[in-house]
């Protein structure tokens, strides 16, 4: 009888042990039953058994959804979204083609290609066709066609730490970024040369641009493969017209005005003297 009131008393024991372990959940779904001795302002130190041995782990918050102490105390650390968790194949698309929803109401056609180089970091190239519509930039030009080039790295800013608003937010290309890149453009336009009488003559002209834009966006996964990106940028900018870099020219005295076109397409300028430019756009996007 002895015997069994103290295998009876140890098992008690050994449950009320075992129920005031700390249990850990980690933002992956795993969880950890141990003993938390401390918890700071990035990590927690907590110490658990590994077979025979105990071992001592520093976690960082961020990998933490929540802390519930044995006292009955609970930390929330991240808060998880109410989507599943991404899949193996959602987290390798890591391509995208893309199209410009506005390019086409402002006389071009844009589409994009991004590809993952490196964790927060990716290639991104733009290429389009200038000349959708009838009437260019300026009143007295027609007959635009031509092409643009834009090509840059894409550097992806880690999401906020303090909570994981949704499960889509962890795929590599979403998020907020910054992205440093090169813009050329060519194209010809006709433009109306008046006389002294009156009349008028078509002279062809070629323009080329030339930038260095730094890009600000955020780019959105919408449910396991469409994108939606919204960016602007600023920069430095130059303008030839016939080989020479344009400015405030004039043709002569009798000719129009023919000195930077403010509107270039791929971006615009702040006006004909000055060298900032200025971009934008909304991309909406397949993942492969």
């Amino acid at each position: 009888m002895r015997y069994r009131s103290t295998l009876l008393l140890l098992a008690l024991l050994l449950a009320a042990f075992t129920h005031a372990q700390d249990t850990l959940f980690y933002t992956n779904g795993d969880r950890i039953i141990g003993q938390v001795e401390e918890v700071g302002t990035d990590a927690v130190r907590y110490r658990t058994s590994s077979g025979a041995n105990t071992v001592v782990i520093v976690v960082n918050k961020a990998d933490l959804e929540r802390l519930h102490l044995a006292s009955g105390q609970s930390f929330v650390f991240n808060e998880r979204g109410t989507g599943a968790v991404p899949s193996d194949a959602f987290m390798h698309r890591t391509k995208l083609i893309s199209v410009d929803f506005l390019s086409p109401a402002l006389d071009h056609f844009t589409m994009g290609y991004e590809m993952l180089l490196r964790p927060r970091m990716s290639l991104a190239v733009k290429a389009g066709y200038i000349g959708l519509g009838q009437y260019g930039p300026n009143d007295n030009t027609t007959g635009q066609r031509g092409g643009l080039l834009k090509v840059g790295v894409s550097f992806i800013l880690p999401p906020a730490r303090r909570r994981i608003a949704a499960d889509r937010e962890a795929h590599p290309l979403a998020g907020w970024y910054l992205r440093p890149e090169i813009i050329v453009n060519s194209w010809g336009e006709d433009r109306y040369v008046y006389d002294y009488i009156g009349g008028s003559t078509t002279q062809r002209d070629k323009r080329s641009d030339l930038c260095l834009n730094v890009v600000i966006g955020r780019k959105v996964v919408l449910g396991e493969r469409w994108t939606f990106d919204l960016y602007g940028g600023l920069g430095y900018g130059m303008q030839w017209l016939n080989g020479e870099l344009t400015g405030d020219q004039y043709y002569n005295t009798y000719y129009t005005t023919s000195g930077r076109s403010e509107y270039a397409y791929s971006h615009a300028f702040f006006g004909s003297r000055s060298p900032l430019m200025a971009s934008g756009g909304m991309m909406f996007g397949y993942l492969f």
